[in-house]
């Protein structure tokens, strides 16, 4: 969040905030959305978490990630996304809304700043829908990013059977390498990948992320670094997102859509 349409670069180095109880909690008031909420699983064919940019021929772009909300002492919401933004709502009657409008943030996983004009939220029980509708600001131009039909699911902070949907070995076919993901213990997994390199997720529901956030192989004299991977999975699909740097000095941003082999 916000997930943009990147240009494919070749696979290198792949591809406590306890729920609050909703039951007693009104739509109304802010406890209703404490938690983590992790974007359901994308579906382009109703475009249940697709965004659309207006840049020239860039595709629809799943959303994968979470976000945590927490409480104020004002009674207002923040919300806080896996990249690094925080954002702050207003309760209303029945959801929150991005209260003031028009907040900005420098998105310190992507490099960008993007201004988000409008986000309201509506939960019930542990299930979420949200509309966002934002400017990313690039060098040459802003692009509007508009996201109309979002879902999330909150999920618990320990959530050791969510680990065992991701385990196996797993493809891009438009691009080189492969990921095995195995369970390690609890809700933690392991991602070797062909280059011998192991990194360490943690898995709650149907997201995985680094955990710990930045984590580095080393290979004799050069070095790879991961500074977010984001797994989304439905059993046979997964979507990935890996940002990092990588043996020579470059920088790694992968977008990709993996399936079971």
């Amino acid at each position: 969040m916000y997930r943009s349409p990147l240009p494919a670069l070749p696979l290198v180095a792949v591809a406590c905030i306890a729920a609050a109880p909703a039951a007693v909690a009104q739509p109304g008031s802010g406890a209703a959305y404490l938690g983590r909420w992790n974007y359901d699983f994308p579906d382009h064919s109703t475009m249940l978490d697709y965004a659309t940019e207006n840049i020239p021929g860039a595709p629809d772009a799943p959303q994968i990630g979470d976000i945590i909300f927490t409480s104020s002492a004002t009674g207002r919401v923040t919300g806080r996304t896996d990249v690094g933004c925080t954002w702050e709502f207003a309760p209303t009657a029945d959801g929150l809304t991005l209260d003031p409008p028009n907040q900005t943030c420098h998105n310190p996983t992507f490099g960008y700043t993007y201004t988000t004009t409008a986000w309201t939220v509506r939960v019930h029980g542990d299930k979420e829908t949200e509309s966002i509708t934002a400017v990313s600001h690039h060098q040459d131009t802003d692009y509007t990013f508009t996201l109309q039909h979002g879902a999330r699911t909150r999920v618990p902070e320990d959530d050791p059977d969510s680990a065992e949907a991701f385990e196996g070995s797993w493809h891009d076919p438009q691009q080189p390498g492969n990921v095995t993901l195995t369970r390690n213990y609890g809700n933690r997994l392991l991602a070797r990948t062909d280059d011998g390199c192991t990194w360490t997720l943690v898995a709650r529901g149907d997201t995985a992320k680094l955990d710990p956030p930045v984590q580095t192989c080393t290979a004799g004299d050069s070095a790879v670094t991961l500074t977010f991977w984001t797994i989304a999975d439905s059993g046979d699909h997964q979507f990935s997102t890996m940002v990092g740097t990588d043996a020579n000095g470059g920088p790694i941003r992968i977008n990709s859509e993996l399936t079971r082999q």
